[in-house]
């Protein structure tokens, strides 16, 4: 985490994952009950364990409305959303989506009935 947003308090709001490739990606944490969806962003769906380190339990692109993005987060048991919104390009979050995808135990795209709603 860079050491600036540790100094400004604003590390809890920050987290950044490893991709397979070595690659740092930022993303900004929000509750997984009232995350906003950003349709087709990149994300993680993780939870905090006690130590206060993060599991991925999921990587992939967000769906359409923060409805869908919240039954998502409770299909998989996720407590936090990540969002990367860094990758500008659809190439950039495609190539990111696929280096984030091993972070999480399994790789799965967004459900149909998900994607659109």
């Amino acid at each position: 985490m860079p050491s600036a947003l540790r100094v400004s308090g604003l590390a809890a709001r920050f987290h950044a994952w490893r991709g397979v490739s070595g690659r740092r990606y930022l993303a900004t944490v929000h509750a997984a009950a009232t995350a906003p969806a950003y349709q087709g962003a990149v994300i993680v769906l993780a939870r905090a364990e006690a130590d206060g380190t993060r599991v991925a339990l999921w990587a992939g692109r967000s769906p359409a409305s923060p409805a869908a993005l919240a039954r998502l987060a409770q299909m998989k048991r996720a407590e936090e959303v990540h969002v990367h919104l860094i990758a500008e390009s659809e190439a950039d979050r495609a190539a990111a989506e696929a280096d984030l995808s091993t972070v999480a135990p399994q790789r799965a795209s967004v459900p149909r009935s998900l994607a659109s709603t």
